[in-house]
């Protein structure tokens, strides 16, 4: 296969421009910025077509990358390869919307359909994979995709065996994984414990569900009892409530005619007992005489205060007319004004101190009279309850006749009265039964109340009971559907683990078929580039690599750069060969001899240069690579971007 053109119609920063390319070695020659890495990458996108990412990594995903700079929507290009001695035309449109592929053959003109639009239907062997593992290498990226391995085994034993491609040993295992991660992310262990965790919640024991159902059968009867007992008591018989009204009204009689006797006794006795206090049994005679002999005190001391207050009249009279006749003197001999005030001023206060005197005798007198006059009347008041006493003993002594009578009726009431008493007791009265009655229909109504209202709760907690029972049986039923779908993939699981087992052991067995072809071929290329300073390099199926140092082996991570892109390159050349044994491919080299010095440089041109490769792409951003093909002396073909 030789790729002939590149037509970039619209794909990154190209538009309209078309590069031709020759068989052998072609180097393209392009400073940083000047478009290698497109052309490079629109290659694979012409054959392969551009991969798109879903999400946020879709900004960044190989579409996004090279959308046309002008935008619009075309977004496409073709290229020419030859193969077989015929030349195909491929063209794409990579816009998301209007996306088409087709291959033409240029002889023709003829549209060739390939199945799935893969080119492997028309060059066996040309992948995605097989093109980014071997037929493309670039700087720094010689490293191989270790999933590569199991693709490489599975194409190799393919072609060992069956000389077809159809068994992919990495792609089976990757969706074997996947499914195996599948079962794993929608696998309902996680509801199943939840499940468990519910059913659990829900769960009543069988005790707890009969002491409901109990409690609700005996709240029933006793509600039923209630109600009977309710109409009981409407439909009780006339004849004994009149009887008890008889026995009642009989009860009511006795009582109050014993409570009047009580009372009278009662208002009896006090009157007795208040006439009995004032019953005195002192001398009257003796009181007669103080009467007497305080009587005729009084007498002489009201005498003696009549006669004091004459003489008291005279005396004033007296003492004025005599202090008058100084005063009248002096205003007659014409005395000065002083000597008459001082005449008045005596005159007034010998009036003031006589009248003084004889006032506070008369006080002195007036006290004795009251005195005597008080002790008079305490003596006959005492006559006077003397003579009551006498004249009230015969009421008292018939007073205490009447209480004896009275007490005898009282003691021959209490022996009818005690069985109403017993049964009725001391408040009786005639719509007693009726209260009675009525109370307890009240406490009947009250309790059958509180009774329907347990009754009502009680129903409320069997009908939550019930519903548990349902929500409960529900998930229960989900329960053993997901058992059996557990069960299932546990079996599915477990099949998927077992086949990745076989797949596993069938890479191991196809790596030991071809495992020696490819160590040879790294080997061989390995001892070439490097001047037989390694001559042994061993391959394991995960293609890590281990180069023979002669005294032991040493992982590819222990060599230098240079070596270790030596190394790879090997890999991928020697792949080459193994992936298409009877079709010569190209091969592209973007920037992969970086880390190389001259020497090894030129000894890798002049390797390249005697293969049998139909053509080389070299992309490079330096001189090293030209300046080295023109010491040795190998025809190139130069590009230059601008």
């Amino acid at each position: 296969m030789i790729i002939e053109t590149l037509n970039m119609t619209h794909f990154g920063r190209f538009h309209q421009q078309q590069l031709h390319l020759m068989p052998g070695i072609n180097v393209v020659y392009g400073e940083n910025e000047a478009g290698k890495t497109t052309i490079h990458q629109f290659i694979q996108a012409m054959l392969f077509g551009v991969e798109r990412l879903r999400g946020r990594a879709s900004k960044k995903d190989e579409y996004s990358r090279f959308q046309p700079w002008e935008q619009g929507r075309n977004y496409e290009g073709s290229i020419v390869i030859e193969h077989g001695g015929e030349s195909y035309r491929i063209v794409r449109n990579f816009y998301k919307e209007d996306e088409y592929f087709r291959v033409e053959q240029l002889s023709t003109g003829k549209d060739i359909l390939l199945p799935g639009e893969q080119l492997d239907g028309l060059i066996p062997g040309l992948t995605r994979a097989n093109f980014k593992n071997g037929l493309s290498i670039g700087q720094m990226g010689s490293v191989i995709d270790a999933r590569f391995g199991l693709s490489l085994q599975a194409y190799m034993a393919n072609i060992k065996r069956t000389k077809s491609q159809e068994v992919d040993i990495g792609r089976t295992l990757d969706y074997l994984r996947k499914e195996r991660k599948i079962q794993i992310d929608k696998s309902p262990e996680k509801r199943l414990q939840e499940l468990e965790e519910q059913i659990g919640q829900l769960q009543v024991s069988e005790g707890e569900r009969e002491k409901l159902y109990e409690d609700i059968r005996t709240q029933q009867e006793t509600l039923s009892e209630i109600r009977r007992s309710q109409q009981a008591e409407r439909s009780a018989g006339r004849e004994n409530r009149i009887k008890e009204q008889k026995e009642r009204m009989e009860a009511i009689r006795l009582i109050e005619e014993n409570n009047y006797i009580a009372s009278q006794y009662q208002q009896k006795k006090e009157a007795y007992e208040n006439m009995k206090r004032q019953s005195l049994e002192e001398d009257f005679d003796s009181l007669k005489a103080q009467w007497d002999e305080a009587n005729e005190a009084y007498d002489d001391l009201s005498d003696r205060y009549e006669q004091l207050m004459g003489r008291n009249l005279a005396i004033l009279f007296s003492v004025m007319m005599f202090g008058l006749i100084p005063v009248i003197a002096v205003f007659f001999l014409r005395s000065g004004v002083g000597i008459r005030i001082g005449m008045v001023l005596f005159l007034v206060f010998l009036l003031m101190g006589t009248a003084f005197i004889l006032q506070s005798g008369k006080r002195r007198m007036g006290r004795k009279v009251s005195a005597s006059r008080k002790e008079l009347e305490d003596i006959q008041t005492l006559m006077e309850g003397q003579m009551f006493g006498r004249s009230s003993r015969g009421v008292l002594k018939q007073m205490k006749e009447e209480l004896k009578a009275l007490r005898q009726q009282y003691e021959q009431l209490q022996e009818p009265l005690k069985p109403y008493i017993e049964k009725y007791g001391e408040n009786i009265s005639l719509d007693m039964e009726e209260d009675d009655q009525e109370r307890e229909m009240e406490a009947l109504r009250e309790r059958e109340q509180n009774l329907t209202k347990s009754l009502e709760r009680l129903l409320v907690q069997k009908e939550a009971l019930d519903q548990r029972e349902g929500e409960r049986s529900v998930l229960e039923n989900e329960y053993e559907e997901l058992s059996k779908v557990i069960g299932d993939d546990r079996e599915e699981a477990g099949i998927i683990d077992e086949c990745m087992e076989i797949i596993q052991n069938l890479s191991e067995e196809i790596h030991s078929d071809f495992g020696p072809a490819l160590n040879q071929e790294v080997s061989r290329i390995m001892w070439e580039l490097t001047g037989g300073k390694y001559e042994r390099v061993v391959v394991d199926n995960q293609l890590n690599l281990k180069v023979d140092t002669g005294t032991s082996f040493a992982d590819a991570e222990q060599l230098s750069t240079g070596t270790r892109e030596q190394l790879y390159l090997a890999l991928r050349l020697a792949m080459v060969k193994l992936l298409f044994p009877e079709e010569n491919m190209p091969i592209i080299l973007d920037d992969s001899f970086v880390f190389y010095d001259d020497r090894r440089l030129n000894r890798t041109l002049a390797w390249l240069a005697q293969q049998n490769f139909p053509q080389i792409i070299l992309f490079t951003c330096q001189h090293r690579e030209m300046e080295g093909l023109d010491r040795l002396g190998i025809n190139y073909t130069p590009i230059y971007l601008k």
